[in-house]
């Protein structure tokens, strides 16, 4: 599923020999994938195996959920470690990295952020979100999932956090945006219901990925503020209707997702 998604939008011209990969899946709390909390190992390790085939060797999986201890908790309860070290590739808790400062011209409200220096000094940016709803940002998809890039403290990040993540989303831009729907949490980002959606959403364009996760899930993706600014500022196409879409149709996949209120 993950190499048909890959195949459909080309992704390979995305990404070059040379290039320092980093994949930066969501593990925001320690819970297994069928939850529909956390990015599905198989959709990191499917990825990792193409970029490999591509003659890439620079390859780091880097994630910041809630706090350190609570990462470690998470990639050892997936079996991360185990499959970084069988893919030859380097896993990062972003705690444990060094932050650098970075000035966000432009910016709303994030004027100033400090972000792990391997996410940030990536010269490809794999975005490997959850398909699921969140209770303050409507849902959590690529553009959300940055947020793991920024240490120590993103607790700040919640004040404006629309403006924030559309701010954000200034300094990081990813290449590819894979989200994993194969189960996905309606509700809630952590305490949701677990909807079996069997699908993996691909794109180069993470604002437009974002818009057909939000389809997939029956949620107006015009309605999500932090897109709808990330689409003002030209990073994406927000627009259904001027989205190309390969592969299977919407209207046969998408589930309904009752978002938190």
């Amino acid at each position: 599923m993950v190499r048909e998604a890959l195949d459909a939008i080309v992704a390979g011209e995305a990404v070059s020999a040379g290039d320092r990969v980093v994949l930066k899946p969501n593990y925001v709390e320690p819970r297994m994938p069928e939850t529909g909390v956390t990015t599905d190992p198989r959709i990191i390790e499917a990825v990792v195996e193409w970029l490999q085939e591509l003659g890439i060797r620079d390859i780091t999986i880097a994630e910041g959920g809630d706090t350190a201890e609570k990462t470690d908790r998470a990639f050892r309860m997936v079996g991360l470690p185990e499959m970084a070290e069988r893919r030859g590739v380097r896993l990062l808790n972003v705690f444990r990295d060094q932050r650098v400062e970075v000035d966000i011209p432009g910016a709303s409200s994030l004027h100033r952020v400090g972000l792990s220096r391997t996410i940030l000094e990536a010269d490809c940016l794999i975005d490997l979100p959850k398909l699921k709803c969140h209770c303050m940002a409507g849902v959590t998809l690529g553009i959300k999932n940055l947020m793991g890039a920024v240490i120590p403290n993103k607790v700040m990040m919640h004040r404006q956090l629309h403006d924030r993540l559309a701010d954000l989303a200034l300094v990081l831009r990813p290449r590819l945006c894979l989200i994993d729907g194969l189960v996905g949490s309606a509700g809630h980002e952590t305490a949701g219901t677990p909807v079996k959606s069997d699908l993996v959403i691909a794109g180069r364009d993470v604002v437009a990925t974002d818009a057909v996760g939000c389809l997939a899930m029956q949620v107006d993706p015009l309605e999500i503020r932090h897109l709808r600014l990330c689409a003002e500022r030209g990073l994406g196409e927000l627009r259904p209707e001027s989205i190309k879409v390969v592969g299977v149709a919407i209207e046969k996949v998408c589930r309904d997702y009752q978002r938190h209120s």
